[in-house]
């Protein structure tokens, strides 16, 4: 191999010692930076990076009054605890969609909110004045004022709004936090109210006594949103038989028999269903005489009772059992009797095939026997305790405790109690409390959602979900809403402005009404609603106090769901126009919330939805995919991953986690995840540490693209792919996947080929020389993309790379550019489609250098590539050949080694003491790679071996030429 080895030029010397020579490395330009290798440790560092990021940003982009206007509505956040890591997902996911749009020129608004009425903060401030439990918190607040009890809950959620805005801010969250919305400030309560009256005036509230979700530990009804179901509940379900009057197909003394696990219900029963097509048989127990159920549940029965019983009829139609009668076991036998009817819910999928109605205590219970003219009864108190309306043996009990275990003796006494078992099921809870909920009917306030709900959904066919899933979600929940319950029985929250005669208990509730009633708290606030120093007449619009009537105030509020719902009414108020905002962003529970409460108010009070794109995220789990909880002690904070040992928080990682994750789906996190991150950061960092190290001598002239080296150009072609690629990505909230292109644009791109191959002509070259003004021309170009593209996930690394950049730098980029107010933009030159293709080739050949390397290096050979030179053996007219003969000056750069040579015929590699050969396949052709000891010895001050001395004591010519450029007569090493 030796024999192809390029003689050196004469001018090749050795440099003899001489006084005060001057050291090799000083001649060498090697990459200096004020750029530290670890964020910014300073506190004040870090707050003016923070301040450039997200204060300043947020108002130079907000002046771009010609722009078009992108506007994300903040979900708000419950304003009741510390910040998780959901928030940190939704908030800097938010931040990100808005940071992508300012990159492309649009004007963003976005105003952060906080949703800070309802029972859990009311609970909490309770709770937090008493340091007690839950339940003593209930307690207490029944002793108290509604102004004392809202005065507590109005501080403990200021102090939580300060909180978090505080965090929000710390994790670079722009926006104009000085305009936040508050559900429980004034403006906004009055902007509720106002959408409220709307839907008076459009026929959409009214009143009714009817079952609504409540809770006994709250002291409120509930909205289905505001449940969670306990799996493994456990109820005492029983067999219980009720006795029919007269005679049934020939038979007489028989027994309906019912299956129930909520035995406490069974007071306030007023019917038994059948299904009208299902066939039912009348059997005779030796113990509990004649008994009728169900064909199919005769033998679940009998295992349940112990015994066979004998089958007497059967196949009687449930249509002929209709119109029967029974008396109920726990009422005198003088009772009026209770009908048996039908309905389509009945099936013989379990119990006995017949069904228990307490129109009371259950919706399907309710609306069968309101068709039948069976008003609801509803027996029970607002703690969840029997009244004096059912049997004196309950009054006061609660109806899931004693009251229940009450009713099971009273069924026992009557002889009706057949069978009592534990049963385990789905339950739902008190979100807040964690206690079993009930069915209950009271008179509460609803929302017609039945006349609106087609017109809501018809109005999602313009909505665009991300992920598509969310449409069958959010339009199965609205489809399923007939009615809301909006009324809610506490005192901290925004009052229903209805009044009540005094007499009748009638309400009041007019577009006229409300609006005097809104005209009322726009001078005194709202706290005078539930203030006895303000008298109700105060309240009474001028053209019903004629009437003689007296009226007072209702003390119902408003779901909360109601007041976050009607958030979307801020933007119109903040904008001075009519807006829907371009995106709704939270976690995929808000189909049946917030999004769903949202749609149904805006299409109520304007007919329009109030979104024209929802996104929706996953819940953010541990390393092993499952929920954090405390109990399982795997639960992670945000400040566990932003702690650093300086006090300073890293925000960057954080932010990075975020835009890595998938969050279409749930999102992990953990230290394997945490790990992958931390190294993501770690070379986005070093990478823009060398790059500013690279131009701390530019002098900012930019060479032509024409006059760039050929490599140059591959680069500006892959920064070009890189720019589009990653700016079209994150335009469709793909984020994962910009972020991941850019890694890998890092890894491959950069670190493995450009900023590799130019290290010999940065380090090396004269100051002036062509090609290193090129590569520093070059590497202007690819920081200005790489931050640029970075701004977006990782804001206060950009910034901090701006705050270290060279002046010759910061002169020639349009501060628009630095400020992250636009996407650096690429030309379009710059793509070299056929450069791309001759660089595929290209890098076929580098991979079986790097083989051939890799083997050399195992074997002992060689420690580093420029210890190599390689033969590359095509055939003369092949295209491989001719790309080679092309290329030919470029690959020794390219490859990092220290020669190549071509040539036609492997045989000519014979006889050297050791070789790597790769064979390399170029669609039909094929170029064997050969890799062997470089011919000559290494440089001492580049390091290439192409010193013409066997112990390298003599600088290769363009070391020589550079030393003579810089006036240097001695070196040494």
């Amino acid at each position: 191999m030796r024999r192809y080895a390029p003689l050196l030029p004469a001018c090749a010397r050795r440099y003899a010692t001489a006084a005060n020579p001057t050291p090799l490395k000083s001649t060498l330009i090697l990459p200096k930076t004020t750029f530290p290798i670890r964020p910014a440790g300073d506190a004040s560092e870090h707050s003016a990076l923070l301040r450039k990021s997200t204060t300043e940003l947020y108002a130079l982009q907000s002046k771009r009054t010609d722009r078009n206007t992108f506007i994300v509505h903040d979900g708000p956040p419950y304003a009741n605890g510390d910040l998780h890591m959901g928030h940190a997902l939704n908030k800097i996911l938010k931040d990100i969609v808005n940071r992508v749009a300012v990159l492309e020129g649009k004007r963003v608004v976005y105003i952060p909110g906080w949703d800070c009425h309802g029972l859990p903060i009311e609970l909490k401030a309770l709770q937090k004045a008493s340091a007690g439990s839950v339940a003593e918190a209930v307690e207490r607040g029944k002793s108290m004022t509604p102004l004392e009890i809202r005065r507590q809950a109005k501080q403990l959620a200021e102090e939580t709004v300060q909180s978090q805005m505080a965090r929000f801010k710390e994790w670079a969250v722009m926006g104009e936090y000085e305009k936040a919305y508050k559900t429980m400030d004034l403006e906004y309560e009055l902007l509720q109210l106002e959408v409220f009256k709307d839907m008076v005036k459009h026929g959409l509230v009214y009143r009714r006594f009817k079952p609504v979700y409540w809770s006994p530990s709250s002291g409120t009804a509930l909205a289905e949103a505001e449940l969670e179901y306990n799996e493994k509940h456990v109820s005492k379900a029983a067999f219980v038989k009720m006795r029919l009057k007269g005679t049934v197909v020939g038979e007489d003394d028989v027994s309906v028999v019912i299956w129930t696990t909520t035995p406490w219900t069974l007071p306030a029963n007023k019917m038994v269903a059948v299904g009208e097509d299902m066939g039912y048989s009348i059997v005779n127990s030796a113990e509990h005489g004649k008994l009728l159920v169900a064909d199919e549940r005769v033998q679940y029965m009998n295992s349940i009772l112990g015994e066979d019983t004998q089958v007497l009829k059967s196949g009687i139609s449930g249509k002929d059992l209709v119109g029967l009668s029974y008396t109920h076991p726990l009422l005198p036998s003088d009772a009026p009797a209770h009908p048996i009817i039908s309905a389509d819910f009945v099936s013989a999928d379990s119990g006995t095939g017949l069904v228990h109605l307490a129109p009371g205590h259950g919706m399907d219970d309710y609306l069968v026997c309101l068709s039948h003219g069976i008003a609801p009864f509803s027996p029970v108190d607002n703690n969840g305790r029997y009244t004096a309306d059912t049997l004196p043996e309950l009054e006061g009990q609660e109806v899931l405790y004693k009251g229940s275990k009450t009713v099971l003796h009273l069924l026992v006494e009557a002889n009706a109690l057949l069978h009592l078992h534990s049963f385990s099921h789905k339950y739902p809870y008190d979100w807040r409390t964690k206690l079993p909920v009930i069915v209950r009917a009271t008179a509460q306030w609803f929302a017609d959602a039945e006349n609106i709900k087609s017109t809501a959904v018809s109005s999602l066919d313009n909505v665009r979900f991300i992920p598509e899933s969310g449409r069958p979600r959010l339009t199965a929940f609205v489809q399923n809403r007939n009615e809301w319950c909006i009324s809610r029985q506490r005192a901290w929250g925004v009052p229903i402005p209805v009044l009540y005669d005094a007499e009748t208990g009638e309400p009041l509730l007019t577009e006229q009404s409300v609006t005097h009633i809104i005209s009322v708290l726009r001078e005194k606030g709202t706290d005078a609603w539930f203030s006895p120093e303000v008298p109700d007449s105060v309240f009474v619009a001028p053209e019903y106090q004629s009437s003689g009537q007296t009226y007072v105030r209702g003390k119902e509020t408003m779901d909360v769901w109601f007041d976050s719902g009607t958030s979307w009414a801020t933007l119109s108020q903040r904008l001075g126009k009519d807006v829907t905002a371009d995106l709704y962003l939270e976690g995929s529970d808000q189909h049946r919330g917030w999004f769903q409460s949202s749609l149904l108010t805006s299409i109520a009070a304007r007919n329009a939805p109030p979104f024209k794109q929802i996104l929706t995220h996953g819940f953010v789990l541990d390393a092993k995919g499952k929920k954090m909880s405390k109990s399982l002690g795997n639960v992670i904070v945000p400040a566990d991953i932003t702690r650093t040992k300086k006090n300073v928080p890293n925000i960057d990682i954080l932010r990075l986690w975020v835009a890595l994750s998938d969050f279409t789906k749930d999102v992990n996190v953990g230290p394997t995840v945490l790990n992958h991150i931390n190294e993501v950061l770690r070379k986005a960092r070093v990478t823009s540490r060398f790059l500013l190290g690279v131009l701390s001598d530019w002098d900012g002239t930019h060479i032509p693209y024409s006059d760039l080296t050929t490599i140059d150009k591959r680069a500006l072609s892959q920064l070009h792919a890189v720019n589009n690629s990653v700016r079209s990505a994150a335009a469709a909230y793909n984020f994962s996947r910009a972020v991941t292109i850019l890694a890998q644009y890092t890894s491959t791109d950069l670190s493995a080929f450009y900023l590799d191959v130019i290290k010999d002509r940065i380090y090396s070259d004269a100051v002036q020389n062509p090609e290193r003004r090129s590569a520093q021309s070059t590497s202007s170009y690819i920081l200005r993309n790489y931050v640029s593209l970075l701004s977006p996930f990782i804001p206060l690394l950009t910034q901090e790379v701006w705050a270290h950049a060279p002046q010759a730098l910061l002169k020639v980029v349009p501060s628009d550019e630095r400020d992250m107010l636009t996407f650096f933009t690429p030309p379009e030159e710059w793509a070299n489609p056929s450069l791309d293709r001759d660089f595929a080739v290209l890098d076929k050949l580098h991979n079986a250098v790097k083989l051939g390397f890799e083997r050399a290096k195992a074997a002992g050979r060689v420690k580093v590539n420029l210890q190599l030179q390689v033969l590359i053996v095509a055939a003369p007219g092949t295209k491989i050949r001719q790309l080679v003969d092309r290329y030919r000056y470029q690959m020794e750069t390219l490859f990092i080694v220290s020669g190549v040579m071509v040539h036609d015929d492997i045989a000519a590699t014979e006889g050297d003491w050791w070789q790597e050969v790769e064979s390399v396949a170029v669609g039909d052709e094929t170029a064997a790679v050969v890799v062997c000891e470089a011919d000559f010895s290494k440089c001492p001050r580049c390091w290439i071996y192409s010193s013409p001395t066997v112990d390298g004591s003599e600088l290769c010519y363009r070391c020589v030429k550079v030393l003579d450029g810089m006036g240097v007569q001695s070196w040494t090493v």
